[in-house]
């Protein structure tokens, strides 16, 4: 019998964790109020409270993009601009839908490992109060990047400081936020509300949840207007009980903890059996890891070699063409960058060693 094919192309590919559906097939038990009125969803914003700090407000969302989306659209105004990076989802994967929901323009931030510096944000913001050009009204960033790199809290810090100067809200794509808190080894208030971030996306969808975001506002005026833009960024769920109560469930008990610390160390894991392969086309390289700073991404002139920092769970790898076809076989996994022959692989909660060790073991067989 064919055994599956393994998924390391995403956590997209994956079920459900079971804790979190245990969560959901006991939220499905009688009625109780919709649209978020319910004693459900109260218990998850209590946890996000407990987890990101008092002076918030939660939202819930169906997908990423809706969440991003009613996250900036119910802060910005529709002559703004917003900045991020030029390898960002927001601007590269989630097609026309920002400018078309806020009315707000994109500008990319050249960017170094997927991340964007205080200092090439800040040569980036121009003509403001040019009548001709719109005007700067936020930056969003990923943490951690679509590389997988993690922002420091000094790192959003030096972000913040130029957005206090130029009078811009930080708005943050948290898809995989669990993960760069492991890798931190910090607290998500730490992270978040005391680095000075105005609008946050916490992905759920990526953790194990069948579906749902949430998007966390720090600080909000009195009278905002945000329930509203929930409403009309059509993000604005029936029947919310079966976000919030995964999300009551990641939080409660620190099962997000759990599940970022298992991918993150199954990236690692896949990044040092990718350096010993020898014999299929060259050898991979990678440097050392060591002080919780990861995998250190390398050049190398063999046939793999490993091309970004490994510090949360997602692993690029540059491999020859005729490798990336053959290995399509045994595993799920895509270019990110065909002319640079680059590959990601990117890690679940329900991938495990044994699996890894197949690939490399199939790979080297090959």
């Amino acid at each position: 019998m064919e055994r599956p094919k393994i998924n390391f192309a995403s956590e997209n590919f994956a079920g459900v964790q079971g804790e979190l559906l245990k969560a959901l097939i006991a939220a499905n038990e009688g009625v109780c109020p919709s649209y978020g009125n319910d004693a459900i969803t109260r218990s998850a914003v209590e946890q996000f409270r407990q987890s990101f700090g008092e002076d918030i407000e939660v939202y819930f969302a169906f997908n990423g993009t809706g969440a991003n989306n009613f996250g900036l659209s119910a802060v910005l105004q529709r002559h703004q601009s917003i900045f991020c990076t030029d390898v960002a989802h927001l601007y590269v994967d989630e097609s026309t839908a920002t400018e078309t929901v806020t009315g707000c323009r994109l500008y990319a931030v050249p960017s170094v490992n997927g991340k964007m510096d205080a200092a090439g944000l800040r040569r980036s913001i121009k003509r403001r109060g040019d009548v001709h050009h719109p005007q700067p009204g936020a930056v969003t960033l990923s943490q951690p990047t679509e590389y997988g790199t993690v922002y420091t809290p000094a790192e959003l810090r030096a972000i913040k400081a130029v957005c206090r100067e130029q009078q811009l809200l930080l708005h943050v794509d948290g898809a995989r936020l669990f993960n760069a808190a492991i890798h931190l080894n910090t607290s998500l208030k730490d992270l978040c509300r005391d680095a000075g971030i105005d609008v946050l996306t916490v992905g759920g969808t990526k953790t194990g949840m069948l579906f749902g975001e949430a998007v966390v506002f720090f600080h909000p005026p009195a009278g905002n207007a945000y329930v509203y833009h929930l409403k009309r960024s059509m993000q604005l769920a029936s029947k919310n009980r079966f976000i919030a109560a995964q999300f009551e469930c990641l939080l409660r008990d620190g099962l997000w903890r759990g599940i970022a610390r298992h991918t993150n160390e199954l990236a690692q894991y896949f990044a040092r059996q990718i350096a010993r392969i020898d014999g299929i086309g060259g050898v991979a390289s990678v440097g050392s890891v060591g002080g919780g700073s990861g995998v250190d991404g390398v050049g190398g002139t063999g046939g793999l070699s490993i091309t970004q920092p490994v510090q949360t769970n997602a692993v690029f790898v540059r491999m020859p063409a005729e490798l990336y076809r053959r290995l399509q076989g045994i595993a799920y996994f895509y270019w990110w960058n065909e002319e640079r022959s680059e590959a990601r692989f990117m890690f679940s909660f329900d991938n495990t060693k044994e699996e890894v060790d197949r690939f490399v073991r199939d790979a080297l067989a090959g």
